[in-house]
């Protein structure tokens, strides 16, 4: 228990909600960064790129906004953060798909979405670990 009362208490950002919004953000001008990925690359990788960080957002979104009270609900919560764990993984895969093929896109120029990408998942995996705590 914290030992602040709580009128004293500053508001802070949940951090997996924060990354995943500023990951959202980075992928998106990334991939409409005509530097990075030319148009004719767009719609095979760039699109799919987006569809799948906008899905690990929803994923996210989806188990924050559920309050578990029962074992039904502490079930679904971890259904959504399972599916933002395997997001992540797929997000990772489709980066490495975009470094192979596009010659443009590179592992130097996609470092800080990777680093915050990778932080995302451990994030992701802290928290679902954290409702097994909480389960018992």
């Amino acid at each position: 228990m914290s030992n602040v009362y709580t009128r004293n208490r500053k508001k802070t950002p949940f951090d997996v909600l924060a990354n995943a919004e500023k990951l959202q953000d980075l992928v998106t001008l990334y991939v409409m960064n005509e530097r990075y990925v030319p148009k004719k690359w767009r719609f095979m990788i760039g699109q799919d790129l987006i569809k799948k960080i906008d899905e690990l957002n929803d994923n996210i979104i989806a188990a924050n906004s559920i309050y578990a009270m029962s074992e039904q609900d502490l079930a679904s919560r971890k259904a959504y953060a399972q599916k933002a764990i395997a997001n992540g993984y797929q997000l990772q895969r489709k980066l490495s798909r975009l470094i192979r093929c596009v010659p443009s896109a590179t592992a130097a120029s996609l470092e800080e979405i990777t680093g915050l990408l990778n932080q995302e998942i451990d994030d992701l995996k802290g928290w679902r670990k954290n409702d097994k705590i909480r389960a018992r």
